[in-house]
């Protein structure tokens, strides 16, 4: 009986685990019209996604940095449909994409701005995804808080928009942006690089 009381807890939460994954990759249609004059804010630090020193030139970085009211904390998020968009810096008019110069899009790929902001571009194309705290259980009973958590999925890779800090925790300032494999909740060691907020948007 103790066998299959086990078999049943492990069934529920890997049914549990798999709902929080297909709401990783499910796409959002928070973003299906342009948003002008956001700020890209990270979760767990509250620093903003900034282009490095607000620069104008084409290949540029991105980092995170303390609030500075700057156009280079500023984007428009233009609508690519299906509930893909482009962030572009308002300081420069150049779009968010993933650095194509080293020959393949692998886990650290770094996050530069550049001119071309067609449609269409995936490796300049975000969605919407959302995480979760793991369920808890106690006895046969599991249960989840249902607060979800933000990610930016690129659309050519799959990968999320990440903050590079390896010690975990809250990503500090000039933390290069980049991309790295999706988390698969709000609880993983990496969880504070990824969870993005728009705006003023409260999520859930």
């Amino acid at each position: 009986m103790s066998q299959l009381i086990t078999r049943l807890k492990a069934a529920r939460v890997g049914a549990l685990l798999g709902v929080l994954l297909a709401l990783l990759l499910m796409a959002s249609p928070a973003h299906a019209a342009d948003q002008h004059r956001v700020e890209l804010t990270n979760i767990r630090s509250g620093l903003k996604v900034d282009v490095m020193w607000a620069s104008a030139a084409a290949y540029q970085g991105v980092f995170l940095w303390p609030n500075n009211t700057s156009a280079s904390q500023e984007f428009d998020l233009l609508d690519s449909g299906a509930g893909y968009f482009r962030i572009r810096a308002r300081h420069s008019g150049q779009c968010l994409m993933l650095d194509w110069r080293g020959g393949s899009y692998v886990n650290g790929t770094p996050i530069i701005q550049y001119p071309y902001c067609s449609a269409g571009y995936a490796p300049a194309e975000w969605r919407r995804g959302w995480v979760s705290v793991p369920p808890q259980c106690s006895g046969d009973v599991c249960s989840t808080t249902g607060t979800q958590y933000p990610v930016l999925i690129n659309r050519a890779t799959n990968r999320c928009l990440d903050a590079g800090n390896a010690s975990g925790g809250a990503p500090p300032a000039q933390a290069v942006l980049q991309q790295w494999d999706c988390i698969r909740s709000a609880t993983d060691w990496n969880a504070g690089n990824q969870l993005w907020r728009i705006g003023d948007e409260a999520y859930l």
